[in-house]
């Protein structure tokens, strides 16, 4: 097969479940980009069954190095290429490759599928370490049906308002472009044109948006919803769109029931704490790659020290 499997110390397990499924080259596989490709290739379905059902997989010391390494081993797996679309900085480094995020290393990213708010969103990301991290700086992983579940258990009061009423979801851009802070497009770059009125008809077209808010500061404000946060792709339930921002910066989304009263505060630290419990925090190695379902596993970046280079790469 050319894989062997071995668990990493940081990884988890739900039942049968392995998170992640962890696959080294076998003693009968070369190492390089090239042999893994080879194995992805004689193995394609059963690996894309692998993603499917444990939610993500890593390689590991398959000693690959480079951006163009990498995009052979996303093109490997036969899914389309979809084009990054949302309000965080990125930078191609060669085709299909991106920087994961330009904002600054001491900054959290929280937990949330790729581009869930977008009226298009990926199906698969890939993850490449190209330098890991002195310090911190991992990526964690958490399966969405398990957040569910807990949920369930902890709050279920909660979980079946949200359902029933749904959640507003205020995206707020930024007021210039900058790659300061994890939110860090305005609305001009973002939807391409300066023009409100054409703004708005973008807005709801591409973005997927109930309505786009101008605010006196010179930013906007994108209100999604009444939606219900959970929802279900192959008979899982996902806990699909954030309900706590992207950042621990209140101000770069802000959540309500859809009849207008506040997300309760308790509720909202069960759930980060049910985050925390029940992810796993990736200790990135030198040439690994990361594939993960996006239907299922939110994903977040812990704070960290320079330098750390992580490239990623979507598909449709």
């Amino acid at each position: 097969m050319g894989f062997v499997e071995e668990k990493i110390k940081e990884g988890k397990g739900f039942g049968n479940l392995v998170f992640p499924r962890t696959l080294h080259p076998s003693h009968t596989c070369e190492k390089g980009a090239t042999h893994l490709v080879e194995a992805i290739k004689a193995n394609g379905e059963w690996l894309r069954e692998q993603v499917r059902s444990h939610g993500a997989i890593l390689f590991r010391g398959f000693e690959m190095w480079s951006p163009e390494e990498f995009r052979s081993v996303v093109e490997a797996f036969g899914w389309e290429n979809m084009d990054y679309m949302g309000a965080t900085t990125r930078v191609k480094v060669a085709d299909r490759v991106y920087t994961a995020n330009e904002a600054p290393l001491n900054q959290l990213i929280n937990f949330h599928h790729e581009m869930a708010l977008m009226k298009d969103f990926p199906s698969k990301i890939f993850f490449f370490c190209s330098e890991p991290p002195p310090e911190g700086g991992e990526t964690s992983i958490v399966l969405s049906h398990v957040v569910v579940e807990k949920m369930e258990e902890a709050m279920p009061e909660f979980v079946s308002k949200l359902e029933n009423v749904g959640a507003v979801l205020r995206l707020k851009t930024a007021k210039e472009n900058s790659s300061e802070k994890v939110v860090s497009k305005t609305w001009q770059w973002l939807l391409q044109t300066e023009d409100k009125v054409e703004a708005r008809r973008r807005a709801q077209l591409k973005v997927g948006c109930s309505s786009l808010e101008f605010l006196d500061d010179g930013t906007a404000e994108f209100v999604y919803g009444p939606l219900n946060p959970i929802r279900t792709y192959e008979g899982k339930r996902a806990w699909f769109y954030p309900i706590l921002g992207y950042t621990n910066n209140p101000e770069d989304i802000d959540v309500h029931f859809g009849d207008g009263t506040p997300l309760p505060v308790g509720a909202l630290e069960i759930y980060r704490k049910i985050l925390d419990v029940n992810s796993v925090d990736l200790q990135w190695q030198k040439g690994d790659v990361l594939v993960v379902d996006n239907l299922s596993v939110q994903h977040a970046r812990r704070p960290g020290k320079p330098p750390r280079v992580i490239l990623v790469s979507i598909c449709k």
